[in-house]
């Protein structure tokens, strides 16, 4: 499980374009869950929908081009979550909406910057330019949530003191709240519900795999530099969602160089195994940190399928 959270940093190279084509031999050796064990996994993402959201707006703010507001909801374990919902002034209501998942010691702030890691504020920009509301959330203890570690970043008790157990809790507690932001969403008359997407960078490209195999909702998914996860007991592994995510169009995009958290083969393998009809695998010549341009394929692929 260390393999996912050991992050490599490198330099960012031009992109070079490779879609890759369906089924492949492979020498990868793990298998996924079967379905008995995938009902076993899928119910610890479950959770009660019938608890209230108490979801309020605690500020507005505008942009050029849309209309931002600062909201706040009840997660899982008396949490609260904050988020920021975006609408674009463009185009009319109902909008689709596009949920954006950062990394480990992130947060919903890297969605608004076009430095950031993920150079996240480029996505978001094209996706309000072209429609589509954008709604970015803070993962437990990070951003705002950061109390609910003792003000320490994730990455502390995940790289140097390697508390796994806990990374993991703090995953599936996000997906969970990310499905709770789905039904915060189903509230609102300016966002449509039936055009729902979902994109991730790192640890976000995990959780797209977790949530678009658990949440039917989901129309439309964007995985970046996946971390394989080579514990195939984890209940994070992606390679065991994989196969159980099959009516969503999804596109992964990983670099070449990302060798800490798969490798090529291991990247093509994951593409494989999943069974939805419509997907692509894009790599880019780079390591964790994809190059800025990878922002752009992403937005054509969400405005394909939700516009």
């Amino acid at each position: 499980m260390k393999t996912f959270f050991n992050i490599l940093l490198s330099c960012v190279y031009m992109a070079l374009v490779v879609p890759v084509q369906a089924q492949r031999d492979s020498t990868v050796t793990l298998n996924p869950a079967d379905e008995e064990t995938f009902r076993v996994i899928h119910n610890f993402f479950e959770y009660d929908t019938g608890m209230p959201l108490d979801a309020r707006v605690v500020e507005r703010t505008e942009g050029e081009a849309y209309t931002r507001e600062k909201i706040v909801f009840s997660g899982v374990r008396d949490s609260r979550v904050p988020g920021y919902l975006a609408l674009p002034k463009g185009g009319s209501a109902p909008y689709p909406c596009v949920l954006l998942m950062h990394g480990v010691s992130s947060s919903k702030e890297s969605w608004w910057e076009d430095q950031s890691f993920s150079s996240g504020g480029l996505l978001t920009k094209e996706l309000l330019n072209s429609g589509i509301a954008v709604l970015t959330l803070d993962a437990e203890y990070h951003g705002e949530r950061i109390s609910g570690n003792d003000f320490e970043g994730a990455g502390v008790f995940i790289f140097e003191k390697g508390w796994m157990y806990r990374a993991r809790d703090m995953v599936v507690q996000s997906v969970i709240e990310h499905r709770r932001a789905l039904d915060y969403l189903a509230t609102r008359e300016d966002i449509d519900t039936t055009r729902l997407g979902i994109a991730g960078f790192s640890m976000g490209g995990m959780m797209v795999f977790n949530l678009a195999a658990v949440e039917p909702r989901v129309k439309v998914a964007v995985a970046a530099v996946t971390p394989l996860l080579k514990d195939a007991n984890s209940a994070l592994a992606v390679f065991n969602f994989a196969p159980y995510v099959r009516n969503t169009p999804v596109l992964m995009l990983m670099g070449t160089g990302d060798t800490r958290n798969y490798t090529r083969e291991e990247a093509e393998w994951l593409h494989d195994l999943i069974r939805t009809e419509i997907k692509n695998l894009v790599f880019y010549e780079s390591g964790h940190n994809l190059p800025p341009e990878w922002t752009g394929r992403a937005a054509d692929w969400l405005q394909e399928y939700l516009k």
